[in-house]
């Protein structure tokens, strides 16, 4: 039989949360149990409503404690040498009852129905659901294509270069034969620019090859073909970058740049992830692999310049304020950087404002906050998948409240 000890850890940290008795370790602890997967998100949910409290340590209120709590070892293989002292607390008694919810939801739940917090904001029509494949592709006479409506397959020529739509959300360039019969338009090449609304999302193989994932609200120009000594695309908003090594008909290896707020990003072949929307403190630019040198822009001659060269794991971060500072984050949260791209929230001693922020982008809701703000930091991860019902919930078990309407919603503290 499977050794059920840690669960019972997992319920003694739950019981303290309830009560308020946790250490900042404890604390940690129980917030990395939560973000291992939204399965044990959702039972610590179901654990801290007071219908659950009162079901499970019914179990415990038996006349014969003795009975019941037997009858929970027989069915856990779960024992403790001081039973009696064990039962005797309500604390304990609840981490028991915890334990077993955990048990059996870890066990049962996931083979037989999946286990959803029960909220009332998912039975009312003001529940948002999450983002999707969402973009308006602007081509270079101006003319602009919703690519969410347009049916998947070749959906324009420029010049020698086809532009295809796929089924799961992502636009291809490729050179093509000009004799090569297709039923796209032909306009004219020059700079095209892919361009996601709040709630959107994209991806995109450039001409040469390179893949960009485009976060909401967020849009990048480029060329229909790379041509010279170098190619340079202007980003807003944030982005995921696979840069494609590429050489020019001289055999020089041909740099890649990547113009966003107040900096320049310059790479040969790398992956990297650039935060750049305009209501965030710093422009972050994360290095997965390979090497990337960053550049803050001086619109104002007076303006020193600053330059960091980045190696895998680090950040530079160029602050928003007038003061325009470029630092160097040396061990960065990479797993945190492209959360958003691998399809997750991930926050780590994330502010509530932090976190609106992105819930405001990706649902398309307009926030507004009401009162003080608490300084409460939050941990934890969670599906971009999910309606905002579910991630309200959660920020709700802190003591944060939302009001809803229409569109907009209110924090209040």
């Amino acid at each position: 039989m499977e050794n059920y000890s840690r669960y019972f850890r997992q319920g003694d940290l739950i019981a303290k949360y309830l009560k308020g008795e946790l250490s900042d370790q404890e604390r940690e602890e129980l917030d990395d149990w939560i973000a291992q997967s939204d399965h044990n998100q959702t039972l610590f949910t179901r654990l801290t409503q007071e219908a659950t409290i009162n079901t499970e340590l019914g179990k415990f209120g038996l006349a014969d404690k003795t009975e019941a709590w037997e009858k929970i070892v027989s069915e856990t293989g779960y024992n403790t040498p001081d039973h009696k002292s064990y039962i005797g607390s309500r604390l304990l008694r609840y981490a028991a009852a915890a334990a077993v919810v955990i048990i059996a939801g870890l066990l049962l739940y996931p083979f037989n129905h999946p286990l959803r917090p029960t909220t009332h904001m998912a039975e009312k029509p003001t529940d948002f659901a999450p983002g999707s494949n969402k973009a308006v592709l602007t081509l270079a006479d101006a003319s602009k294509i919703i690519l969410d409506d347009v049916a998947d397959g070749q959906i324009a020529r420029q010049a020698d270069v086809l532009i295809t739509k796929t089924a799961d959300g992502q636009l291809s360039y490729a050179e093509s034969s000009a004799t090569t019969s297709s039923k796209a338009a032909t306009v004219p090449s020059g700079y095209n620019t892919i361009t996601t609304p709040r709630g959107g999302k994209f991806r995109i193989i450039l001409p040469d090859g390179s893949k960009v994932w485009l976060n909401a609200a967020s849009s990048l120009r480029y060329p229909t073909k790379f041509t010279g000594n170098e190619r340079t695309v202007t980003l807003m908003g944030e982005a995921y970058f696979e840069i494609m090594p590429l050489k020019n008909a001289h055999k020089q290896a041909m740099p890649f740049r990547v113009r966003s707020a107040s900096q320049v990003v310059e790479v040969l072949g790398t992956h990297f992830n650039i935060n750049s929307y305009a209501d965030e403190n710093s422009v972050k630019t994360t290095l997965l692999e390979g090497k990337v040198k960053v550049t803050k822009t001086s619109p104002d001659r007076a303006e020193s310049s600053a330059e960091i060269i980045l190696k895998p794991g680090e950040q530079a971060q160029l602050t928003a304020d007038a003061k325009r500072r470029l630092n160097l984050v040396p061990a960065a949260d990479l797993e945190e950087a492209v959360a958003w791209k691998n399809g997750q929230f991930q926050f780590k001693d994330t502010d509530l404002p932090t976190i609106m922020r992105q819930i405001s982008r990706w649902y398309d809701v307009e926030v507004d906050f009401q009162g003080k703000l608490p300084d409460t930091k939050f941990r934890g991860k969670i599906s971009r998948d999910v309606p905002l019902s579910q991630i309200f919930q959660i920020l709700q078990l802190s003591g944060i409240n939302f009001k809803i309407e229409g569109r907009k919603i209110t924090v209040k503290s």
